[in-house]
C-alpha cells in the first residue's frame, strides 16, 4: 500500500501549536500514544486491578515488536525505565576483575559515560578514544584495543551532531578481539531499524521518549541469549526470579532466564501502555517509509541552512544519515538563534555549541519550506 502522510497528520496534535523540530529530546505524544495512556489511568482510577491480566498485553506488545525492531527474540527484551538505567544494569551485572578496561568516545553523551565511571571502584579503567564531533573511526577504537580490554559501549547515533556509528564494523573488530559491543540506541531506534542478531552486538539500550515515539521512563534493552546469562541482575524482587506457580513465598534465589531477569518489580503500567502503543504506531506507518522520510527531510533541512550561510556538522551526501541536523548560524550565536526560532514557534535545541534540529517523519516539506522563509524573516 502506497504510503500516505496524510493519513497520519491528525495523530500529532502538536503540529496544531508550533513546528516541532525536537524529537532529539523528548518527543511530543501522538494521540494514539497519550489516550492509550489515558485509558490505562482510568482503568486503574475506576476498576484498581481488577483488568491487570489485560495490561499485561502491553508488555507483550512491547516485548514483541521491540524485537522487531531490534532484530531479537521477544525473549531478549527487558522493558527499563531509561537508557541510563539499561546501560547500568549492564555495567553492574558483569564480573570485573582490577586492570579491567571498558572503551567510550571522547564525545558520547554523559548517560553512556557515567555507568563505565563508576567502576572505578572495581579497579575498571574507562579508556577514551578519539571522536570529533561525534564521528567514530574503527581505526581509532582498534588502536584503543588492548588484551584487558573487556567491552566497547558506543552510541548508534551521535546526540550533538547526528553522525551515525559505523556498528557493522566496530560489531566485527570487537568480535575478533573478544569484547563485547553495547550500543546506547536512543537517539537512532525509531528511525532506523537495527539487526543486532545479523550485526553480532551483544546489549542495546534506548528510552521510548525520542524517536520511539513514546512516554519517558518506559524504554527496551535487549540483551543477547549469550552475554545474559553472563549478568548477574543488579537489582532483585519478586517478579525476576524462578517462584512455585501460584506461591509467593521464596527459599531459594534462582533468576529468570529471559529479558524479565532485569524487571525485578512493579512496573510502569501508564508509560508501557504508551511505549506499546508507540511501536505500534511505528510499525503500521512503516519502518522503512520512516527511515526514507526523516532521511529526506533531513537533507532538505542542511540545503536551507547552507543556502542561509549556516555551517552544518551533521553528515551529508554519501553518509549515513538518522535525524540530527546540527549546524551555527553565521550572524549570532547558537542560543540567540534557536531564541528567534521560539519566538516563531519553531521548536529545537542547542547543543554543545550547534543548533540542534531534529524532524520526524510527518514533518511536511511546506513546514521545511515555512522554516526557510522564517530564518530570512528573524535574520538567520
Amino acid at each position: 500500500m502506497p504510503f500516505d502522510l496524510g493519513h497520519w497528520l491528525p495523530e500529532f496534535p502538536i503540529r496544531e501549536s508550533c513546528l516541532y523540530l525536537d524529537h532529539a529530546a523528548v518527543c511530543p505524544l501522538p494521540f494514539p500514544v497519550a489516550e492509550a495512556m489515558r485509558r490505562q489511568v482510568t482503568d486503574q482510577q475506576l476498576t484498581g486491578y481488577a483488568n491487570s491480566k489485560e495490561w499485561h498485553n502491553s508488555e507483550l506488545a512491547c516485548r514483541h515488536l521491540g524485537g522487531q525492531i531490534l532484530g531479537c527474540d521477544s525473549e531478549d527484551i527487558s522493558i527499563i525505565r531509561s537508557t541510563s538505567e539499561g546501560l547500568s544494569l549492564i555495567a553492574e551485572g558483569l564480573s570485573w576483575k582490577t586492570g579491567d578496561e571498558v572503551l567510550v568516545g571522547e564525545e558520547e553523551f554523559a548517560a553512556n559515560v557515567a555507568p563505565w565511571l563508576n567502576l572505578k571502584s572495581k579497579g575498571v579503567r574507562v579508556i577514551r578514544y578519539p571522536q570529533p564531533d561525534g564521528r567514530i573511526d574503527p581505526a581509532d577504537v582498534a588502536d584503543a584495543i588492548t588484551d584487558r580490554t573487556r567491552l566497547l559501549s558506543v552510541s548508534w547515533v551521535a546526540f550533538h551532531s547526528g553522525w551515525v556509528a559505523p556498528l557493522d564494523a566496530l560489531a566485527t573488530l570487537c568480535r575478533e578481539r573478544n569484547v563485547l559491543t553495547v550500543v546506547d540506541a536512543i537517539q537512532g531506534l525509531g528511525v532506523m531499524t537495527m539487526n543486532m542478531r545479523a550485526l553480532g552486538i551483544d546489549a542495546v539500550v534506548a528510552d521510548g521518549h525520542k524517536w520511539l515515539l513514546g512516554p519517558e521512563g518506559a524504554g527496551l534493552m535487549a540483551i543477547s541469549s549469550t552475554l545474559r546469562p553472563e549478568l548477574r541482575p543488579a537489582i532483585t524482587g519478586w517478579r525476576n526470579i524462578q517462584r512455585e506457580p501460584g506461591s509467593f513465598f521464596l527459599h531459594a534465589l534462582e533468576f529468570l532466564d529471559s529479558g524479565r531477569r532485569f524487571e525485578p518489580g512493579a512496573t510502569n503500567t501508564v508509560g508501557i501502555a504508551g511505549l506499546g502503543a508507540a511501536l505500534d504506531l511505528l510499525n503500521n506507518v512503516g519502518h522503512d517509509q520512516i527511515q526514507a522520510r526523516v532521511e529526506m527531510l533531513a537533507r532538505l533541512l542542511t540545503r536551507v541552512l547552507l543556502a542561509h550561510g549556516w555551517d552544518v556538522f551533521s553528515p551529508g551526501s554519501g553518509q549515513a544519515i538518522a535525524g540530527i541536523v546540527a549546524a551555527r548560524p553565521a550572524k549570532v550565536a547558537p542560543k540567540e538563534a534557536a531564541e528567534r526560532l521560539a519566538q516563531r514557534k519553531v521548536v529545537c535545541s542547542v547543543r554543545q555549541g550547534s543548533v540542534r534540529l531534529s524532524p520526524h517523519f510527518y514533518t511536511t516539506k511546506g513546514e521545511i519550506e515555512a522554516l526557510d522563509r522564517i530564518l530570512e524573516k528573524v535574520g538567520l
